[in-house]
């Protein structure tokens, strides 16, 4: 191998662009990695990559032809294309010989120098988010991530994309969210994806998202959750509509004592801080899970940041006032009447008009919208709303009473199903009810594709509610 200067460098910046996966990079960004590469001569026969070596660097072919040895076949790469490029993320041993057919001028860029140039430019770190997504797509090229089989991208969001993996230990799937690349880059939001899985952690509640362990692996951090079966809110309110009254107390009594269990001294009084409807899980059994803390905080917290969503932050977080669990109280008075509205109480084309609303509008009373809203749920978002803190209704207990007089624990939902009827069905009895009887009413229902559930009670008659979804 030997070492050569790069004289032109134009023509260099011109080879760099053209090379496909940093077609979008803009010129200064392939300014900045030609200043950094150094360029190389291999003889033919001479070995690029050692397999079972750790990687160092990526290697981009000027000029020549290069095989890649695999285990069944050999791969041949020639001008324009790119080896190693993991290498740059992971750090892990190679898993293949690349030898010389040719004589061959190669491109290097070392880890360290790739790692200062996606801190300094997101827009590769960007792109570099795009390749590991591709990689961790193909089960050729990531496999497996620690012990767990990727399966396939379950989702994405503005900080993480989500993948399906496998557990092979405990033989169930699980849910894998990866930190972008240029947001890992930022110590600062790395440390507060850390901080949710953390936070998580130590919240051991039925209605919390439950976290398994997090993965530090390819420059960038892996929180391990439990794969939830069905979809958040504000899908559900997108391709069904708004809710009813009894869905809503049901959802949000549950998503209240998730809230009230975080902020708990004993768990160190998280605040959640984000409570909204995409932040709410629902299955199709109506079961409900609270997720993503990734800006929660203590009221401990000094160094507090006063981010969120406009549509649903409190008006002590724009006057960056002291905060404490109120905030989820009113974030959830908010969720309570978009739920049942299809719409936030405050609405504008402008943010800084939304804070001012938030600040100095009241709400219209979601009587206006829901006549037949139970009492209970309209006092939780008239209190919830409140704009002083101090007046705000503040005991979980009592929010959840007033929540609990607006629910009915015999309606079964079945949202996010092609199924557009439940129903429940009661038998009152002076004794067992006939296995003969219940047998035949489950075929019945079974062929009729309906959701159902029955209950048997003492006494006589036969009641059946029905829900229309």
């Amino acid at each position: 191998m030997i070492k050569e200067e790069i004289t032109d460098v134009d023509s260099t910046q011109i080879f760099l662009s053209g090379v496909p996966i940093f077609l979008d990079l803009d010129s200064d960004i392939i300014e900045s990695m030609a200043d950094r590469m150094g360029l190389f001569r291999f003889e033919k026969g001479e070995q690029l990559i050692t397999k079972g070596k750790a990687g160092e660097y990526m290697l981009l072919i000027k000029q020549g032809k290069v095989f890649v040895e695999l285990e069944d076949r050999n791969i041949f790469l020639k001008k324009g294309d790119v080896l190693g490029e993991m290498a740059l993320l992971s750090g892990h041993d190679s898993k293949a010989n690349v030898i010389a057919d040719t004589e061959t001028d190669v491109f290097v860029l070392y880890r360290e120098d790739f790692q200062a140039l996606m801190s300094r430019h997101k827009t590769l770190a960007s792109v570099m988010s795009l390749l590991m997504k591709s990689r961790m797509s193909d089960s050729s090229t990531i496999e497996t991530l620690g012990k767990y089989k990727i399966l396939g991208q379950l989702g994405e969001g503005g900080m993480a994309v989500v993948y399906d993996a496998f557990d092979p230990d405990l033989e169930r799937e699980v849910a894998i969210k990866m930190l972008k690349y240029e947001i890992a880059t930022a110590e600062d939001f790395k440390q507060r994806f850390r901080q949710e899985a953390k936070t998580i952690a130590r919240l051991k509640h039925p209605n919390i998202l439950h976290v398994i362990e997090t993965i530090e692996d390819y420059s960038t951090d892996f929180i391990v959750m439990e794969k939830l079966e069905g979809n958040d809110l504000s899908h559900y309110m997108k391709t069904d509509g708004v809710f009813n009254a009894e869905q809503t107390c049901e959802i949000l009594y549950q998503v209240a004592l998730a809230l009230r269990h975080a902020n708990n001294a004993m768990n160190g009084g998280i605040i959640h801080r984000d409570v909204k409807p995409s932040n709410i899980f629902l299955d199709d059994n109506g079961h409900v899970k609270l997720t993503d803390f990734g800006i929660a905080s203590s009221k401990e917290d000094d160094a507090v940041s006063y981010e969120g969503t406009v549509l649903y932050m409190a008006p002590e977080l724009f006057q960056e006032k002291p905060i404490d669990h109120r905030v989820d109280i009113y974030a959830l008075g908010i969720t309570a009447y978009a739920m049942l509205t299809g719409k936030t109480p405050f609405r504008s084309n402008s943010i800084a008009e939304i804070i001012q609303q938030h600040i100095n509008s009241e709400p219209a009373a979601i009587e206006n919208f829901v006549p037949d809203v139970p009492t209970g749920l309209a006092e939780f978002i008239g209190r919830a709303l409140i704009k002083d803190p101090d007046k705000r209704i503040s005991d979980w207990d009592e929010v959840l009473l007033l929540l609990e007089s607006g629910k009915k624990n015999d309606i079964k939902m079945s949202l996010g199903s092609d199924k557009d009827m439940a129903i429940v069905i009661k038998i009152k009895s002076d004794g067992e009810v006939p296995a003969e009887l219940l047998s035949a009413l489950e075929t019945t229902l079974d062929k009729q594709n309906v959701v159902y559930d029955i209950e048997t009670v003492l006494k006589e008659s036969l009641e059946v509610d029905i829900n229309f979804g």
